[in-house]
């Protein structure tokens, strides 16, 4: 069963180990890379985790996904490979959906634009397409384009 749950400071280790290997094994989908983040100092990840909210799903006391926010942006979704398509990513989406409608009037994320279950898993909350952001991603040499997406309340 998965639970959804706020990040605490107490939460950094396990969530510095997750956001690695989220940027590690899926480097288009951050604006961020593993190469950088790994040589950040262990403060750095505690002052990224108080200074957001972070949501993380838990499996059998393990976290297994997460999602960031800060006001007016969505961040970093990532799921860990054996866990996706279980409806997980959907949970977190959700969740902070919930809390972003508390306090903005509306949320923006950032998706490449070949990433298509992403696009899909967006749409499917209701973000729209408002623009492409060119060559916004250079990842091993190459750029990549990005949707720009809102959902409004």
């Amino acid at each position: 069963m998965n639970n959804i749950t706020v990040l605490h400071l107490q939460d950094w280790q396990s969530w510095k180990n997750l956001r690695l290997e989220a940027l590690k094994n899926a480097p288009l989908s951050f604006a961020s890379s593993f190469e950088e983040e790994a040589h950040w100092h262990d403060d750095a990840f505690k002052q990224t985790l108080t200074s957001n909210t972070i949501y993380g799903a838990m499996y059998d006391g393990e976290l297994i996904g997460a999602v960031g926010f800060y006001p007016g942006v969505l961040w970093g979704l990532y799921v860990r490979e054996q866990h996706r398509n279980k409806g997980v990513a959907d949970k977190l989406l959700r969740a902070v959906i919930t809390y972003a409608r508390t306090q903005v009037k509306q949320l923006y994320v950032t998706v490449v634009t070949t990433n298509t279950a992403a696009i899909a898993l967006y749409q499917k909350h209701g973000f729209k397409i408002y623009g492409t952001d060119i060559r916004s991603l250079k990842v091993d040499g190459q750029f990549y384009d990005e949707y720009l997406m809102v959902l409004e309340f």
